[in-house]
């Protein structure tokens, strides 16, 4: 079991404890005893120290005075390989099963920290484009406030790379305690958060080059959070589009007036020219584009 974590540490962070010990022909009392004799409470403790120590590029870089544009590409091709693997890997029947616990949730509970709570708040901020109440706080004591205060009607997400954000998950678990409905978001399917959610979505980054808050890591939970935002919207779209499009039209008059302090009023972005104001018809697309916040939103 050590000589399979030696030669291929990526796969035995990917794969759960069951599947490892199947690859190894033991039990998974085994692998658990293994995790123990070299120092960790169990194995969800010794991959989350494995997934800190393999592929990172934090040594490499610390013996270098200058940074070699060889790291910049490795981090491009290694963020693009996890996204890649998300894409793949990510169970589109559970993406609907969430979306539909959405569109039904009286109040929506985001929990997340450092990087995990930033793409927390660009959830809760699309789901509020959809007229869904959502909330999320960086504070962990108002958190647990707001988990304390859910009930069956309510869905708690939690946002957790690792799994094992201790704050996290105490806070979702309190969350289903209270009655609410569970989710996690994570890249690892035997961590400590699957065990108080009732729906867990997953990215499958198996490339990690910065220990904390990797870019790979960070851009394969934006592009589950957007999948889940355009199945949300399918979903409903009569519903949605209602809300989506005064929320749309409230950033358009935010970035006119802004036009208007620098004399811009009228004029195309792009060419300079003047331009008519179409309203409605202006409205911009689904998921971006300059008029859809920028700096704003």
């Amino acid at each position: 079991m050590a000589e399979f974590i030696l030669d291929d540490p990526s796969a035995a962070l990917s794969l759960s404890v069951q599947d490892i010990a199947a690859r190894c022909r033991t039990s998974t009392s085994t692998i658990v005893r293994l995790a123990q004799d070299i120092g960790f409470e169990g194995v969800k403790e010794m991959k989350l120290a494995l997934a800190l120590e393999i592929g990172t590029l934090i040594p490499s870089i610390a013996a270098h005075k200058e940074l070699p544009s060889a790291y910049a590409s490795e981090l491009l091709e290694n963020t693009r390989f996890g996204l890649d693997e998300t894409a793949a890997a990510l169970d589109m029947e559970k993406v609907r099963h969430v979306a539909g616990l959405l569109a039904k949730a009286r109040h929506v509970d985001v929990y997340g920290a450092s990087t995990s709570y930033i793409v927390g708040m660009d959830l809760v901020e699309k789901l509020k484009r959809l007229g869904i109440y959502a909330a999320t706080y960086e504070n962990n004591y108002m958190q647990a406030i707001s988990s304390a205060g859910l009930g069956e009607a309510d869905v708690a997400l939690a946002i957790t790379y690792s799994g094992e954000t201790r704050s996290v998950v105490e806070n979702l678990a309190m969350a289903r305690d209270q009655g609410a409905t569970t989710v996690a978001l994570t890249n690892f399917q035997d961590s400590s958060v699957v065990e108080v959610a009732d729906v867990v979505l997953s990215t499958a980054v198996t490339r990690h080059l910065i220990p904390d808050g990797s870019l790979g890591g960070r851009i394969a939970q934006l592009y589950v959070v957007d999948v889940l935002f355009l199945e949300l919207f399918a979903s409903d779209p009569e519903r949605f589009r209602a809300a989506f499009q005064r929320y749309n039209q409230i950033l358009l008059q935010k970035v006119r007036k802004s036009r208007d302090r620098l004399g811009l009023a009228g004029k195309d972005p792009a060419r300079g020219a003047e331009t008519p104001v179409k309203g409605d018809s202006q409205i911009p697309h689904l998921m971006g584009g300059e008029d859809m916040g920028g700096d704003e939103g």
